[in-house]
């Protein structure tokens, strides 16, 4: 590789011949272009047997999996070898393929049906509702007053603690029956005796409500022949223990593990690869603690990789130089750390936040060097009232840099979801040319309730109630069929709701049949040229029924989304949700259209989400003279030339333990998801798995804290030449004036800021 310009730091790297390595990469480091130089040399020097043998690349993405391949590929080229001798897979394929090689000559070539995150979901809102249906008493008694607001917002955060509580189970590796034989409760298979369990006086009710949860969502998924994720990395590991030779079997074929961000990875996945490898076995890991963003919301934590890479056996590399941001930009990031690993008022943030790893800016003569600090700048900006001011003029500050460097990417980073929403709004107003990365939006629901109300009238054709709100529908959209003056609306729906014989309207034997639909004497011209257009627009729909319903979801996207100035994106959702129903179906097979109607109902009302897959997920990259708007979470991986981070205040990056923490419930006086876990843990172990001396909100506090430094740390290093932080005294929440308060790492930023003017 004598023709590569490698920095000291990958050239130590590739040094490496066997044993185990940890990786830690700053951002920008180049990590996955190091990956892919370490398996093409290994496969160069002859450390396999590339005919037989595989160096195995495991990653997250699907879009990261088809880069390594590129990569690998091309360098294997270059040293004029042949492009084979490695297999790059994701956790869930590698999973898969170990379970289907384990169960090869035993009539299952196929391998087990694998749920989705959506499908999943979708199981678990069955077990919440069958257990809540069961226990009414029992799951009620926690609510502060019945009213439908109060019992929307205890189930949502019931099917929020069940999540976690399953998740955390799966990966200590409880089953529901050990869970439940703990609480002495007796049998916790689905059936009768479910119902008349009652929850045992010494044990914690929401362990016992937990336990039964847990429960009927296995037996939902035994039932139905399927794995969730985790229990497919269960299944493999479990395999790898019992199963005679296969472990042997798999290091034949991959005698070297090279593992892509590790600073991820959840207990489940480093069992699965530590079997796979052995005690002796050729493992490296690569992953940037300091941009573990997914702790407190998946059962990851940096605290593994960091154990990892110091233990005895492991030798530790850092790989520490990044071109992609001025120096500048590097220096407020690297200010970042030191700050919170030294100063931060809450002791376990200063040690469990960050890595003690400086990013350093390239060497002289490199092939990616630094933008200069002459081309950079970074400001911090204070203003009035979000929702009047920050947002609407983020906005046009946004677009204004686009006009004056078209060549330059540019992104506003939010910290919600709902924050983006609103900032859209703003960038409609504008006209804006931008790339909205965002999950489950306004624009998502709207579409999903238009294809609910033509479904509905699929299901029913004489239900006139569904026929005015589908037409209601198409109306919201601008769809051709359904154009009315806006003052002929409310009349004209009222027309609708009034036709008796909706038959007339959707099989005419002529059009005066259609007009004697209507009532008489009281449609205009206009609303009776309407109503036979529409009719007829839904008459061939009906044509269509006979179709499975993702065809049928597909052809009505088709109708509803691909015509004229309609925005390509509002099609591939419509497509995404044509998926989703299929795979409903598929799920339930004794469901036919009406059910699966009232499925999406669930989402349009709000009581199910929306699990589309966002852009990044495929590979997405920004557009020079775009404006990209997404969450900080999903900002991981991309870079721009420009960022706008907005909301950084108190309320998103609390100070302490006393601030105001998003997202916990008022219901339980604490986080009742936290609690839950702990509960689990207690019960199973002995041990909560705690902070020492704090309670296990405390606990999860300290975690939210931590990770929403690093997130602030990963959204600071996305920004090449300009980075804007900016926050609102003020806010707006549920109609209601609020004062938004000061993040204290914000005024550390803004020091950094002075001293480096000086």
């Amino acid at each position: 590789m004598s023709d590569l310009q490698l920095r000291p730091a990958q050239a130590k790297i590739l040094e490496y011949e066997n044993g185990r390595l940890a990786i830690s990469a700053v951002p920008g480091s180049g990590k996955t272009f190091t990956l892919s130089l370490l398996a093409a040399k290994l496969i160069g020097n002859g450390r396999i047997d590339p005919n037989q043998q595989q160096i195995l690349i495991v990653t997250y993405l699907n879009a990261s999996v088809d880069n390594f391949k590129v990569r690998i590929r091309q360098r294997l080229e270059a040293e004029e070898l042949p492009p084979v001798g490695f297999d790059v897979r994701t956790l869930h394929s590698l999973a898969l393929e170990i379970v289907r090689t384990a169960n090869s000559g035993l009539g299952d070539e196929n391998g087990p049906l694998v749920l989705d995150e959506g499908q999943g979901n979708h199981f678990l809102a069955r077990a919440v509702d069958g257990w809540i249906e069961a226990h009414p008493g029992e799951w009620s008694q926690f609510l502060t007053d019945d009213s439908p607001q109060t019992r929307a917002r205890w189930r949502d955060v019931t099917q929020k603690m069940a999540k976690a509580f399953i998740r955390a189970a799966k990966n200590e590796r409880y089953k529901p029956e050990q869970v439940l034989e703990r609480l002495e409760i007796g049998d916790w298979r689905l059936d009768d005796q479910d119902d008349n369990l009652q929850s045992p006086i010494n044990q914690s009710p929401l362990l016992w409500m937990m336990g039964g949860i847990y429960g009927r969502y296995q037996t939902i998924l035994d039932r139905q022949g399927s794995l969730d994720f985790d229990d497919l990395i269960w299944q493999a590991v479990a395999l790898l223990d019992q199963r005679a030779g296969l472990a042997e079997e798999m290091r034949q074929r991959w005698p070297y593990v090279l593992e892509d961000e590790a600073q991820d990875s959840v207990p489940l996945q480093e069992a699965l690869i530590s079997r796979l490898m052995g005690p002796d076995g050729n493992w490296v890991r690569v992953g940037d603690p300091n941009q573990a963003i997914t702790s407190t919301f998946t059962a990851a934590h940096p605290r593994f990789f960091n154990a990892f890479a110091d233990r005895p056996d492991v030798l530790s590399l850092p790989l520490p130089n990044s071109g992609r941001c001025a120096p500048l930009i590097l220096g407020a990031a690297n200010t970042l750390l030191h700050w919170v690993m030294d100063k931060h008022p809450v002791p376990e943030v200063q040690t469990n936040t960050f890595r003690r790893q400086n990013i350093e800016p390239t060497p002289p003569g490199d092939a990616q060097p630094n933008p200069p600090d002459s081309e950079a700048a970074i400001r911090i900006r204070v203003y009035k009232h979000r929702e009047d001011e920050e947002l609407p003029q983020v906005a046009d500050l946004a677009v204004r840099y686009t006009q004056k460097r078209p060549e330059h990417t540019v992104a506003i980073l939010v910290p919600t979801n709902n924050l983006g929403y609103q900032m859209a709004e703003h960038l409609d107003g504008l006209d804006a040319d931008y790339d909205n990365l965002l999950r489950g939006g306004t624009r998502e629901r709207e579409i999903a309730a238009a294809m609910h109300a033509v479904l509905t009238v699929l299901a029913d054709p004489l239900d006139t109630k569904a026929i005015t709100a589908a037409h209601a529908s198409l109306h919201a959209l601008g769809h051709p069929v359904a154009l009315l003056p806006d003052e002929e609306l409310a009349q004209f729906h009222t027309l609708l709701r009034s036709v008796h014989q909706p038959e007339w309207l959707l099989y005419p034997h002529d059009d005066d049949q259609v007009a004697q639909a209507l009532p008489a004497g009281v449609a205009t011209e206009t609303q009776s040229q309407v109503a036979a257009r529409f009719g007829a627009f839904l008459r061939e729909l009906l044509a269509l029924r006979p179709l499975p319903i993702d065809d049928l979801a597909l052809a009505l996207g088709d109708e509803l989304f691909a015509w004229g100035d309609v925005h390509e994106g509002d099609l591939a959702i419509a497509y995404q949700i044509a998926t989703l129903m299929r795979r409903w179906r598929d799920s339930q097979p004794d469901w036919r259209l009406p059910e699966l109607v009232a499925e999406l109902g669930n989402i349009v009302s709000g009581r199910r989400s929306l699990p589309l897959s966002s852009p990044t997920d495929f590979g997405y990259e920004p557009v020079p003279g775009r404006v990209t708007l997404t969450t900080q979470h999903s900002a991981k991986g991309l870079e721009w030339d420009a960022v706008f981070m907005i909301g950084v205040d108190g309320t998103w990056v609390p100070s302490n333990l006393d601030a105001y923490f998003m997202g916990v419930s008022d219901i339980l006086g604490g986080d009742p998801t936290a609690e839950v876990v702990a509960q689990l843990r207690y019960l199973m172990e002995g041990d909560a798995g705690i902070y020492n001396g704090r309670s296990a909100t405390e606990s999860a506090h300290i975690d939210i804290i931590a990770e929403r430094l690093r997130l602030l740390y990963v959204g600071i290093t996305r920004a090449r030449r300009y980075l804007q932080l900016s926050r609102s005294r003020a806010t707006r929440s549920y109609n209601k004036e609020r004062d938004a308060e000061p993040a204290t790492v914000m005024g550390v930023l803004y020091r950094y800021l002075q001293n480096t003017e000086r």
